[in-house]
């Protein structure tokens, strides 16, 4: 009986070792596929990020009230901050009179520093930014329509790149009109 279950036990290791022998059999080389490079120049999000990378300071800022009426924002000082991670910090700091400048058009900044801070979405087709919560959806523009804020979180930032290197911010009223547009250079 023992002698008939080392045959058995044999036979079995002796299968299955031809088995796992002709399993690796040996194949052709395989390659890789290949393909086309990756844009990183041009209208991509690649270029798009490292464009707005870096820390850049206020040259101007205008305010549009809903009514139409303008005014530039003068004194005002200002640092735009984001990094490879689509984190955004835009600070503008007022000075008092273009706190009074805004208040003329019915805009009353709560206190002389307006600031946004989080992780932002870059859409090259619309040349657009939103700031995104914790689950990468956008924030609810309706709430900065409620409270009249063109500087609020929840607001687009359409962006455009000047041959020279100036970056231009602009938020929009709920018509479409120009709010805010806000210059700025890198450095």
């Amino acid at each position: 009986m023992i002698a008939r279950v080392r045959l058995v036990r044999s036979a079995t290791l002796a299968l299955a070792g031809t088995v796992l022998i002709a399993g690796c059999a040996a194949s052709e080389r395989q390659r890789p596929i290949q393909t086309s490079r990756v844009a990183t120049s041009g209208n991509t999000l690649e270029a798009a990020r490292k464009q707005l990378e870096g820390r850049w300071t206020l040259v101007s800022l205008e305010y549009a009230a809903p009514d139409g009426k303008r005014a530039t924002v003068e004194g005002t000082a200002g640092t735009l901050t984001a990094d490879g991670f689509g984190n955004l910090e835009i600070e503008y700091r007022l000075s008092e009179g273009g706190v009074r400048a805004l208040g003329t058009l019915g805009f009353k900044a709560p206190n002389p520093v307006i600031s946004t801070r989080g992780r932002s979405v870059i859409n090259v087709d619309q040349q657009s930014i939103v700031y995104v919560d914790e689950k990468s959806q956008p924030f609810d523009p309706q709430l900065a329509a409620a409270r009249q804020n063109p500087f609020a979180l929840e607001r687009t930032r359409y962006y455009e790149f000047a041959a020279d290197g100036t970056l231009t911010l602009r938020t929009r009223h709920d018509d479409g009109k120009d709010a805010a547009v806000s210059k700025w250079k890198k450095g």
